[in-house]
């Protein structure tokens, strides 16, 4: 089977006698990391919506109708929908279509052009294309030709938005052939805005004219072959790889823009009204679609996602002031280039949608600090987001409160508190949450911040005034809260405030995320995990489940447990496109396939790495350059219970530690140099020279 294919056979179903279902689109999609396409239809024939990264309304305030926009449709009419095939090539960027006797194909070149051919017989009349924008949210929009181009702008523009914002859509008929009686056209529409070029209607025209079908067809699947060339895995379930792979090139389709990274939905909008704005939500939404991206060898998705965030560091230094502390501190949500839509004067925290957390900009830190582990690149740590993890540790140190010797995180709530009521709130109500004190998400959250400044600082010989209080902390913040549930220890939401949700994972995120527990923690801290992991099971929480089953493999539950949890959301909640149709967030759910079997192959956030950790050593399977901490790439083959091929390449030259599998040999493969190592315990260690590749043996 191939896991890189998917193939459509029944028109997209996007609503429910009448009403429309949760907003993920179930029709076929293609994307290059900032544009994309996903396709629907009406009673007048195919639509193809047009959605861009960069293409968002700038209107400020949290009620207001900003958020990302769609930039518009692309219909085809005298089509038999009827008659429905959509084959997606994941490793080649390609969909092709079949629509009764009319054949298409599309694909989204790298530069931003949107390929298509239509093939239908000369016989019958020929399928129509045109263009389509949505005229709501007070856009202006413009149609008109240039040079024989059909040209198109939609722009938000006026005194009451923070900035303009405009896209221009350019619509080339390339050319039209006829044999045997098929007449084949092919198209191409080039999209631009200004965040592209102030210049960004010539821009879309001059891409279109230069427009090359055969050559950009090979260059988009040359880019998605490399792409997919990065790391691999292979699984006795095919089904399972096939949601794994196409996981990850859904990812990487939307998070291509360096200066837009993907909000809740990532470029497959569809309309102008998409929930929350489409924006980005601090406490997990914006992070978890990076879950898995570090291990999957892919770190170059991360390029953008510090782009915004630091894009807030004024907001952060105003917001941390507020609660008399120095550094960065975040409200829930935010846009890009800091557009405002945190600020609601009748909410009690400042008119600002803090919702009583204070952990937003320290969740901010987890994916630059799994990228910090995973690469320990200095020049591009230094460059993108030391400052900002910094600066997040340094609110911290003002925000923590030293009781008895031990640092406490009080006023700091586990699930956001309804501020966003106004005056509708009732404080009674939440008086325990408003005065919570040791919320554990937060507890996780901040130890891995000050574990991770600390390392980064060191390795970069930067802020040595600042290590003292740094190993304090970690050595001296509060444990995490426990209670019995249930007759067992378990782990308790905060020491005072919310003991327990039976809804989302905010009570596990200190495993997985957060990188706490794991397979070397102590007996007992393991059992209360495991305890806590199982009062109910979230395997199906439409707010946790990318949390909730790596916490599980971190903490070494049964594997077919997981197995059985990722079945479960493929059949509850997976689409014939290969999303996931769950009723919170968006494209996050993306991250639960290839994080959650990712940790079953391969652990190392604990200094070691660990091969098949939580896998049934029954089922053969294989990965090749998954990545692990300390900046290694690790291949490896499981086959008859039995561990074999394991290669290790060192990109920083950093000492390797690995759990030992009956390792007897370790040779340098570039010379075949035989390799001295030392066992400590289960744990074989050796010297490595960077990007210098090991077999062991």
């Amino acid at each position: 089977m191939n896991t890189y294919f998917n193939e459509i056979t029944a028109k997209p179903v996007n609503t429910d006698g009448g009403k429309i279902l949760y907003k993920i689109p179930a029709g076929a999609m293609c994307a290059n990391g900032d544009l994309g396409i996903v396709f629907d239809q009406d009673e007048k024939g195919l639509v193809i919506h047009i959605s861009k990264c960069d293409f968002w309304k700038f209107s400020p305030g949290a009620h207001g109708d900003g958020g990302i926009k769609t930039v518009g449709e692309i219909r085809i009419g005298n089509v038999n929908l009827n008659e429905y095939n959509i084959k997606q090539y994941f490793d080649k960027g390609l969909l092709n279509c079949s629509f009764g006797n009319v054949g298409m194909q599309f694909f989204v070149a790298p530069e931003n052009m949107i390929y298509f051919e239509i093939k239908s017989p000369e016989s019958t009349p020929a399928p129509t294309v045109g263009i389509r924008l949505p005229d709501t949210c007070n856009s202006k929009n413009a149609e008109y030709e240039n040079d024989g181009l059909r040209c198109f702008e939609r722009r938000f523009e006026g005194k009451d938005l923070e900035r303009m914002s405009a896209v221009a859509v350019c619509l080339r008929q390339i050319d039209t052939r006829t044999q045997d009686g098929i007449v084949c056209t092919r198209y191409c529409i080039a999209v631009a805005t200004n965040f592209d070029d102030e210049n960004y209607a010539e821009k879309a025209c001059a891409l279109v004219i230069s427009c090359d079908y055969n050559r950009d067809r090979t260059r988009t699947a040359e880019k998605w072959k490399n792409f997919f060339s990065a790391s691999s895995v292979t699984l006795e379930d095919k089904e399972i790889e096939l949601f794994y792979n196409a996981s990850l090139y859904h990812l990487a389709g939307c998070m291509g823009n360096k200066g837009f990274p993907p909000g809740l939905f990532g470029n497959f909008v569809t309309d102008d009204f998409f929930p929350w704005a489409g924006d980005y939500h601090m406490n997990y939404n914006y992070e978890a679609p990076y879950y898995c991206i570090f291990s999957a060898n892919h770190p170059e998705l991360f390029d953008g996602y510090m782009t915004p965030v630091n894009e807030m560091r004024e907001y952060a230094k105003k917001f941390a002031c507020l609660f008399g502390c120095k550094g960065y501190a975040f409200p829930v949500s935010f846009g890009p280039k800091a557009l405002d839509v945190f600020t609601q004067p009748d909410c009690k925290e400042h008119g600002i949608l803090f919702l009583g957390q204070k952990s937003n900009a320290a969740y901010a830190c987890v994916i630059p600090l799994m990228h910090w582990f995973s690469t320990f690149d200095k020049m591009y740590a230094k460059e993108n987001y030391y400052d900002f993890v910094f600066n997040t540790a340094a609110f911290w140190e003002d925000y923590l409160v030293k009781k008895n010797g031990r640092y406490e995180i009080r006023n700091d709530a586990a699930h956001e508190i309804p501020y966003y009521r106004g005056e509708k709130f009732n404080a009674l109500t939440h008086a325990g949450q408003i005065r919570t004190v040791n919320a554990i998400n937060s507890l996780g959250l901040v130890k891995m911040l000050f574990k991770g400044v600390y390392n980064m600082a060191k390795e970069l010989g930067l802020n040595a005034e600042k290590y003292a209080l740094w190993e304090d902390i970690n050595e001296n913040l509060s444990d995490f809260p426990t209670f019995i549930k249930h007759g067992k220890k378990c782990f308790r939401y905060s020491k005072f405030g919310i003991r327990w949700r039976d809804d989302n994972t905010v009570g596990l995120q200190h495993i997985y995320p957060a990188s706490q527990i794991g397979l070397d923690s102590n007996e007992k801290l393991l059992k209360i995990a495991h305890n806590t992991y199982f009062i109910n099971d979230r395997r199906l929480d439409d707010n946790g489940s990318n949390s909730y089953l790596p916490a599980g493999a971190r903490i070494g539950v049964d594997p077919a447990f997981l197995i059985e949890g990722i079945k479960q959301n493929i059949k509850e909640f997976g689409l014939p496109n290969k999303l996931f149709r769950h009723h919170g967030g968006g494209i996050e759910h993306l991250t639960t396939v290839p994080a959650t079997i990712n940790e079953m192959l391969l652990q190392s956030h604990e200094g070691v790495i660990r091969l098949f950790p939580c896998w049934d050593k029954t089922s053969p399977a294989e990965f090749t350059n998954l990545r692990a901490d300390g900046a290694f790439l690790v291949s490896a083959k499981l086959k008859n219970e039995q561990i074999s091929s394991v290669r290790i390449k060192s990109l920083q030259g950093k000492v390797c530690n690995v759990q030992d599998f009956g390792i007897t040999r370790i040779v340098r493969d570039a010379d075949k140099q035989e390799i001295l190592f030392t066992k400590n315990g289960n744990t074989v260690c050796f010297e490595t020279q960077k990007d210098a590749e090991y077999v062991l043996q």
